[in-house]
């Protein structure tokens, strides 16, 4: 299932009330979908621009679009895997729950 232009929209109003204007040349949190996934990702400017280098790109969580249209919510864990941590119908609900997360990363 593909997902809605709605969704991505809401999703792209999510994503830049998390980083406030004075950081935004520095930091950026945004998203990527490939296929029925959504990736949130924390991207960073580098920290010695004149050594060269680009933006660092760190996945944040991923939510994933089942067949029925519902959702799941999964975190990035520190050895690189996905941990499912909550199923809904509202994407950016889900999203909220992470970001009230003290262990969350965003």
């Amino acid at each position: 299932m593909a997902v809605s232009e709605e969704t991505r929209h809401r999703l792209s109003e999510w994503c830049a009330a998390r980083i406030p204007d004075a950081e935004r040349a520095h930091r950026q949190i945004g998203y990527t979908i490939q296929g029925s996934e959504v990736t949130i990702t924390d991207r960073r400017a580098p920290s010695r621009p004149e050594l060269g280098g680009g933006w660092t790109t760190t996945p944040l969580a991923r939510l994933h679009l089942d067949d029925a249209g519902g959702w799941s919510l999964l975190r990035s864990r520190a050895d690189d895997r996905w941990e499912r941590i909550a199923d809904g119908d509202d994407p950016i609900a889900l999203l909220a729950t992470v970001s009230e997360d003290p262990q969350a990363p965003a």
